[in-house]
């Protein structure tokens, strides 16, 4: 678990990225949709995922090396089996070599996620908030102060970036706090965090090299202000605590803030569940449940085979890797339920034909499959959930007039996150002005 390099020849490691990047064009143009979803152009990457589905429980891409699945099933089952893990067996990221500068603080395997997880569960030696309720509370504490200032930004200029000034600062004080990040290091620590933003989607996308080496220096930088932070500390005597904080901290900042982008990117454009959010803050966790289910923050999970096995009836021989659609697994099929009059099951959504976005949907198990718990959402998973929908409510309350300003636009290569550039928002000043709650899906 050692900071990430940065001391690589550039030129060799952009070398190396580009030939990477390259072979994923390549496999692109013989039609490999895997490929297309890895180019990651700033297109929905949903058609080529529904294609994927249509091969079957498993798609094998020859000229990429991987197994991908659309299926539920496949899912659920490489996820929970021993057999898969997010190191190989011999503790090396797959990848590593094709990705050089991609960052270190994500890899990890079950058993170190389990010692990561004994010292940041709730009231642990690194997490101060001792349930959930403390961190939502104090989650709400920081989301209306950084309101404050959006309001008065909206008041100025008419138009903020939603993402820059709300959805990624939130996360990261609501890290600071619970960390024990001082107000001296704070503007080292955002800055830090900020930079590694790039780290889940370098896993498996090729960045521009000063992109990749800024996310490597960024890292090594989160890593010494951690250590300087937690030095002298009772958890700092823990010889994995600065490990377990910077996994913390990265594997939950970033898909945070894509998580409430997403959700308010799917509520404003649908006016009428914008208005019942505002009309119940309360509605906040299902917004989240939501878009989980149809906007994940974490599109893509790569699993390593550690021993030969089989999945679906297809033998994965050890070192083979298997990445799971996370979004298309949420368009699925669900098993049909039963008629409510005891006669044939209803018909289930189709593959590739999501459910709308309800937020009075009824709970029912399972739930979405979105931040699987068991390597580094393990950790940052709660987190990142239950600061998402103090977000969502907060801004509901503050802002019930908050509407679109304009086309979200997402990052390019970042196929992983299909993380957002910039999401314009502006807020209706009178009642005439508010959004229409006609009712639309």
């Amino acid at each position: 678990m050692s900071p990430a390099p940065t001391t690589q020849d550039p030129a060799a490691a952009g070398r190396r990225l580009q030939l990477t990047r390259a072979a994923q064009w390549f496999a692109g143009t013989q039609d490999d949709p895997y490929a297309l979803v890895l180019r990651a152009e700033a297109t929905d990457p949903a058609p080529y995922e529904e294609r994927i589905r249509a091969h079957g429980p498993l798609f094998r891409s020859d000229l990429l090396d991987t197994w991908v699945t659309a299926s539920r099933a496949v899912a659920d089952e490489v996820i929970a089996s021993p057999a898969f893990d997010g190191l190989t067996a011999d503790g090396r990221r797959p990848g590593a070599r094709e990705l050089p500068l991609s960052g270190t603080a994500l890899d990890a395997d079950r058993a170190t996620c389990a010692r990561f997880g004994a010292l940041t569960a709730w009231g642990g030696p690194l997490l101060s908030a001792p349930h959930e309720q403390a961190l939502r509370e104090s989650a709400e504490r920081l989301a209306h102060a950084l309101l404050d200032g959006m309001e008065a930004a909206l008041a100025a200029d008419g138009t903020v970036d939603l993402v820059d000034a709300y959805a990624r600062r939130l996360p990261a004080q609501v890290l600071r706090e619970q960390l024990g990040v001082t107000e001296e290091a704070a503007a080292a620590f955002d800055d830090a965090l900020a930079g590694c933003r790039r780290t889940l989607d370098g896993v498996l996308c090729p960045q521009l090299l000063p992109d990749a080496v800024a996310g490597a220096r960024a890292e090594a930088a989160l890593t010494a202000v951690l250590a300087s932070v937690l030095r002298g500390t009772e958890a700092g005597r823990t010889p994995d605590a600065v490990a377990a904080a910077r996994t913390l901290a990265v594997g939950a900042a970033e898909p945070t803030a894509t998580l409430v982008g997403n959700a308010v990117q799917e509520l404003l454009a649908r006016p009428a569940q914008w208005a019942r959010l505002v009309g119940d803050p309360r509605l906040a966790a299902a917004a989240v449940t939501e878009t989980l289910r149809v906007a994940p923050p974490v599109r893509l999970e790569r699993r390593v085979a550690r021993e030969d096995t089989q999945v679906a009836g297809q033998r994965i021989p050890a070192g083979g890797s298997v990445v799971v659609l996370v979004a298309a697994v949420n368009r699925a099929p669900a098993p049909a339920p039963a008629a409510a009059d005891g006669g044939a099951p209803t018909t289930p959504h189709a593959g590739g034909t999501p459910a709308p976005f309800d937020l009075t949907r009824p709970v029912t198990a399972p739930g979405p499959f979105g931040l699987p718990g068991d390597l580094h959402f393990r950790l940052g998973g709660p987190l990142v959930g239950t600061v998402a929908e103090a977000a969502l409510g907060a801004l509901a309350a503050r802002l019930p007039g908050l509407r679109a300003a304009g086309p979200a636009t997402r990052r390019r290569r970042s196929p992983v996150l299909h993380g957002h550039a910039r999401l314009p928002v502006a807020a209706a000043r009178t009642a005439r002005d508010l959004p229409a709650t006609a009712p639309r899906n």
